[in-house]
């Protein structure tokens, strides 16, 4: 579950970057999550989601249940879907 959020932060990131020309660099998540939702507000919501998951995933000594990952899986692949169809709209590609 922690590589599915990396993952999503990332592609978060890479969105960010083409459409804004900046990501979130601070602490605070839900700076990360406002700042990609101006570029995408499906894909801040995703964010969002897996972000939720991040304490649980990297700190905790819970485990998470099946519905957990499988949410992490598909957050994460929208978003990294999102960054790939951006990519490939990009001028120079």
């Amino acid at each position: 579950m922690t590589l599915c959020v990396h993952a999503g932060i990332a592609a978060a990131d890479a969105l960010c970057c083409a459409g804004l020309g900046e990501h979130a660099q601070g602490e605070n998540h839900n700076d990360a999550v406002e700042l990609l939702a101006r570029v995408d507000k499906d894909a801040g919501r995703a964010l969002r989601a897996l972000l939720a998951l991040k304490t649980k995933a990297g700190y905790s000594h819970t485990s998470a249940t099946a519905e957990e990952f499988k949410r992490a899986g598909r957050n994460a692949e929208a978003l990294v879907l999102r960054a790939r169809e951006r990519a490939a709209r990009s001028p120079g590609r």
